[in-house]
C-alpha cells in the first residue's frame, strides 16, 4: 500500500513539474498582443490552423486534453504516448472557396525511446487565372500555389499518468516561382488526474522563424538608373517583409459525465491564447457506445480587444466563432474490428460564414 501511495505521490510530483515547464515554456515565447487583431496583417502561414483529424475537427481546441493516437501529430504531441500498435490516419477536407486539404500521418511506437509520428498537411488553393497589368482579365495562364507542413513527432508517457510530446514541422508556400520556408515546434503535455475521467493538457503550437518569400518571380530586368541608353539591362531582385507563424497556448480539460461498461459521456473545455486573433473559449461534449459509434459536438467563441484608430479607445466583445467560423462544428465516428485491425470512417461538419460553403471532412483511421 506504501509503495503504491509513493508511486501515486511521485506521478502527480512529476505532472506538477511537467506542467509547470509547459507554462514557462509559455511565457518564453514570442511576445504577443494577444485577444487583439491589432497584429493580424503581420502574421502568416495560416496552413498551420487548419484543424485536421476527425476528433479534433468535431471537438476543437478542447481535445488537447484527451487526444490520443495518431490524430495527436496536430492537436496535442503527447497524445502520441498512448499509441501501442502501428496506426495510420488519412483525411479530406472540403475547404471553403473549393480549397482542399489532405492530410496523412502515421506512428509507430519505438521501445523505450517512446513514440514516433509522422504527419503531412497539403492545402490545394486551385487554379488562379494570372493577370497582369497589361491583361488584368488575364493571360490565358493559370496557376496552383500549394502549402505544405510536414511534421515529426516524438511523444513518451514518463509514469502513467504523465505524457510529454514535442514535433517539429517544415512549412512550404509555393507560389508561382516564389517559395518561403520555415520551421515551427509544437510542445504538449496531458495529465491524467485519476478522478472522474479528469484529464488536462498544455499545448504551444507553431513556435517557430520568421519566413519570407524568396525566388525567381521577384526578378526583374531594368536599366540601371544613370545608364548609358545604349547600357545592358541588369537583374534587379525585389525582397519581400519577414511574417511569422500564428503561435498560441492552449489550455485543456475533459471529464467523464458518465461511463458504463457499454457507453460513455464526457465533457470538454479550452482557452487558447492566440498571438494574431482573439482568446477562444471552447467547449466540446462526446459520446461513445463500445467505441464503435461515436457522435460529438463542440461550440466556440472569441474574445477581442479592438482600439480605434482615430480616438484610441480601446472596446472588448465576445462573440461566437471568428471572422471565419459560426462557432459550431459536428461529427459522427463508425468503427469496425477485424482480428487486430480496427478501422474507423469518420465525418465532421464546420459551417462558415456567408459568402462561403460550409466546410467537410472525412477520415479513415486505421491500427494494426
Amino acid at each position: 500500500m506504501t509503495v503504491g501511495k509513493n508511486r501515486s505521490a511521485a506521478a502527480r510530483r512529476i505532472g506538477l513539474c511537467v506542467l509547470g515547464l509547459a507554462a514557462l515554456l509559455a511565457g518564453v515565447a514570442p511576445p504577443a498582443n494577444a485577444g487583439s487583431n491589432e497584429r493580424l496583417g503581420t502574421g502568416g502561414a495560416p496552413e498551420l490552423l487548419i484543424p485536421v483529424g476527425p476528433r479534433g475537427f468535431a471537438l476543437g481546441s478542447s481535445v488537447a486534453s484527451d487526444i490520443s493516437g495518431v490524430e495527436a501529430t496536430f492537436w496535442n504531441p503527447a497524445g502520441l504516448a498512448t499509441v501501442e500498435r502501428p496506426e495510420a490516419l488519412f483525411t479530406h477536407n472540403q475547404y471553403f472557396a473549393d480549397m482542399k486539404v489532405n492530410f496523412a500521418a502515421v506512428a509507430v511506437k519505438a521501445g523505450n525511446l517512446g513514440v514516433l509520428g509522422f504527419s503531412a498537411k497539403v492545402l490545394s488553393v486551385g487554379d488562379l487565372i494570372v493577370t497582369t497589368e497589361q491583361a488584368p482579365e488575364g493571360t490565358g495562364q493559370s496557376v496552383n500555389p500549394t502549402y505544405a507542413v510536414l511534421g515529426l513527432s516524438w511523444a513518451r508517457a514518463f509514469t502513467d499518468r504523465v505524457n510529454f510530446g514535442l514535433t517539429a514541422a517544415y512549412d512550404n508556400e509555393h507560389i508561382i516561382d516564389m517559395t518561403a520556408t520555415g520551421v515551427a515546434f509544437d510542445f504538449g503535455v496531458q495529465y491524467t488526474t485519476g478522478w472522474r475521467g479528469l484529464k488536462l493538457g498544455m499545448a504551444i503550437k507553431n513556435i517557430g522563424t520568421s519566413m519570407a518569400f524568396d525566388g525567381s518571380g521577384l526578378e526583374v530586368s531594368v536599366l540601371p538608373p544613370g545608364s548609358e541608353p545604349s547600357a545592358s539591362n541588369r537583374i534587379v531582385q525585389f525582397t519581400t517583409a519577414k511574417f511569422e507563424m500564428p503561435s498560441y497556448f492552449n489550455l485543456a480539460a475533459r471529464m467523464d459525465v458518465t461511463r458504463s461498461a457499454s457507453s460513455a459521456l464526457l465533457v470538454l473545455g479550452s482557452f487558447q491564447s492566440n498571438n494574431f486573433s482573439g482568446d477562444n473559449l471552447n467547449v466540446g461534449a462526446e459520446w461513445s457506445h463500445r467505441d464503435l459509434i461515436i457522435l460529438r459536438g463542440s461550440w466556440f467563441g472569441t474574445y477581442s480587444n479592438n482600439t480605434d484608430p482615430t480616438t484610441g479607445s480601446t472596446s472588448s466583445s465576445f462573440g461566437s466563432g471568428d471572422d471565419l467560423y459560426e462557432g459550431v462544428a459536428l461529427g459522427a465516428e463508425v468503427a469496425a474490428h477485424a482480428g487486430s485491425t480496427k478501422m474507423g470512417v469518420a465525418f465532421g461538419w464546420r459551417p462558415v460564414r456567408s459568402p462561403f460553403d460550409d466546410i467537410y471532412e472525412i477520415g479513415l483511421r486505421f491500427s494494426f
